[in-house]
């Protein structure tokens, strides 16, 4: 299934979305690029959160994720 970036717009500026870059729907200015670098812990920030004995997932978002399975069921 592809994803029709038309749909979306810019998490940090609300400007239409062009690119899908670290999990972020982003547009093409180079702010929100870096914003959404960012906003993922940078490079390999997953895998610094694991080094650290954090959760890869971030903070927040696993409650979304337990509603979801949830609402879903099991994967």
């Amino acid at each position: 299934m592809a994803i029709n970036l038309d749909d979306y717009t810019c998490e940090f500026c609300g400007r239409q979305c062009k690119n899908l870059v670290y999990a972020a729907f982003v547009c093409d200015d180079p702010e929100c690029l870096e914003k959404a670098r960012l906003a993922r812990g940078g490079p390999g920030g997953h895998m610094k959160r694991k080094a650290e004995g954090k959760p890869i997932i971030p903070d927040g978002l696993e409650e979304a994720i337990e509603e979801n399975r949830k609402a879903n069921g099991p994967n």
